[in-house]
């Protein structure tokens, strides 16, 4: 193998590992985001359709960092929170007999 086709795989290998390492890194961030997501879909639904206030209304009790980062949307019974552009998502549902609920 040429000199240069060594160096090359070199340097895809690095990358692969930086990658790699980088994904390892974020993993508790990862995992904090998927929570949060929970916790703010469950509270806004619970909000919302439990003691009839507006979504501008709940949302004005999250701290301003989450307001700016996580994106609350309502669909009938359902409210769905979400960051990083939808990536990182959950759902909760208001059902009558039992209140709100995370569903996935």
């Amino acid at each position: 193998m040429s000199r240069k086709r060594w160096i090359w795989v070199g340097v895809l290998a690095v990358g692969l590992l930086a990658v790699g390492a980088g994904a390892w890194a974020s993993r508790g961030q990862l995992a904090y985001a998927a929570i949060a997501t929970g916790y703010a879909a469950k509270q806004t639904c619970s909000c919302m359709h439990i003691t009839g206030r507006t979504l501008d209304s709940c949302m004005a009790e999250f701290p301003e960092e989450a307001r700016n980062t996580v994106t609350i949307t309502e669909d009938g019974n359902s409210v769905r929170a979400s960051v990083l552009f939808g990536a990182i998502s959950s759902e909760a549902i208001y059902e009558e007999e039992y209140g709100c609920r995370i569903v996935n």
